[in-house]
């Protein structure tokens, strides 16, 4: 009988061995690249060559490939082999070259981008950005990110703006039109702690000029004829985001926060400035999709007519117009119910229902501006969303909103994206 369990014991613990060496990873493998390098997507493995398979880490290395901007989509198959198992991971590319070709409206006024973007510059998922803006005046953006630089967990990225707009500068004793230059050369760094959380900071030089327009609504308008500045901004990025997308569709959250402080080379208090973007989406049943932005920020309480949160259509609330008030203050809630109503293997459609609210504090104001019903807006409205699902973020938007306050306010808000 002793012979017989020293017999079973033997074969259990070889049964075993044999079954920890056949699902040892031998090697992870990918199919369907046509320009993306490998070594790119290996830096989003959660697990390495020689470790036990865990089929909970193969789903989330799927996931996280399936969430980069350079894929479409990515599915995985496990095959045996004699001495372990080999991974393979079929993945689809997105188009990564790119026209941008944006454009928006409120009323009579349009504006559009024309340019390009390269998302997986060459094939290592670098991003490049080139192009030309009209909204009033002309704009030039240049932007590139190198990302994962020398093997490493940190990205390198770089800006050259000259952006120029008509702002509406709102003064004690009337509005007053301005052509507005800001001159911008940035440089930052961006440190990956995991695929899912990331720090970004550093800074820029700039220049701004504001230039009264000649084109005023009045013909004595208050403020200085010109102001030029030189400063120094720095700033600070934290974001974590466990956001999954399944194609146009999102199913988690995000939090980003921001902060800025910028100090004036000729004299002027140094102006600092906080917010936070709180995103949340839900996938209800196969084409349904909720999705919640809470975005709050608060800066130096200057009363000025610069103060830099702006009600605008294009940014927060839909259908109030272009930069209708600024304040030093505020609180937002965007809210959608999308519904796919087309969704085929290249294109889709959504229908979408909305409101957004907010409130904000008003140029060397207090906390309890944010509680006085003459600072709050309440739109809601209705939307329509074109889906290129071959291009990452392709998506032609119109959106319409109606004052729930004043029902003889309203307006249509064009863009390329999601609103948030």
């Amino acid at each position: 009988m002793a012979k017989l369990w020293g017999t079973c014991l033997a074969f259990a613990i070889l049964l075993l061995s044999s079954e920890s060496i056949a699902q040892t990873i031998e090697s992870v493998s990918f199919k369907g690249l046509k320009k993306t390098d490998h070594s790119f997507l290996e830096k989003f493995l959660n697990f390495e060559i020689g470790d036990q398979l865990d089929s909970t880490l193969v789903e989330t290395t799927r996931q996280n490939l399936a969430n980069l901007e350079v894929l479409y989509d990515a599915q995985f198959e496990i095959k045996e082999t004699k001495s372990g198992v080999e991974i393979i991971f079929d993945c689809q590319e997105l188009f990564s070259l790119l026209p941008i070709l944006n454009f928006g409206g409120i009323d009579d006024n349009l504006w559009f981008q024309a340019g390009f973007v390269e998302s997986n510059l060459m094939g290592k998922g670098h991003k490049l950005i080139a192009y030309y803006q009209y909204y009033d005046r002309h704009s030039f953006v240049v932007y590139s990110s190198f990302r994962r630089i020398f093997n490493t967990d940190w990205d390198v990225n770089v800006n050259l703006v000259k952006w120029s707009t008509l702002e509406p500068l709102f003064f004690s004793d009337g509005l007053t039109y301005y052509n507005y230059d800001n001159y911008t050369g940035g440089l930052t760094a961006t440190k990956n702690f995991s695929f899912n959380s990331k720090l970004e900071f550093g800074g820029a030089l700039f220049q701004e000029r504001y230039n009264k327009a000649t084109n005023q609504i009045a013909e004595v308008t208050p403020g200085p004829e010109s102001e030029t500045r030189n400063k120094i901004l720095i700033k600070a990025i934290y974001d974590i985001n466990h956001i999954n997308y399944h194609f146009f569709y999102q199913d988690g959250f995000s939090n980003t926060t921001n902060a800025e402080s910028v100090a004036s080379l000729d004299g002027d208090p140094l102006f600092s400035i906080v917010f936070n973007d709180i995103k949340y989406f839900k996938r209800v049943k196969n084409r349904g999709n909720l999705a919640f932005r809470f975005r709050a920020g608060l800066s130096t309480n200057e009363e000025s007519p610069f103060a830099p949160f702006v009600l605008d259509s294009y940014i927060n609330i839909r259908g109030v117009g272009n930069r209708v008030d600024r304040g030093t203050g505020m609180i937002v809630l965007n809210s959608e119910y999308r519904h796919a109503f087309i969704d085929r293997n290249i294109w889709a459609a959504q229908g979408v229902l909305y409101a957004d609210t907010g409130t904000w504090r008003l140029p060397g104001g207090s906390m309890n501006d944010f509680v006085q019903p003459e600072n709050m807006e309440l739109f809601a409205g209705i939307g329509l969303r074109l889906i290129y699902k071959k291009a990452f973020n392709s998506i032609l938007r119109i959106d319409y909103g109606v004052d729930i306050q004043n029902v003889r306010s309203q307006g249509y808000v064009l863009g390329i994206g999601q609103y948030f």
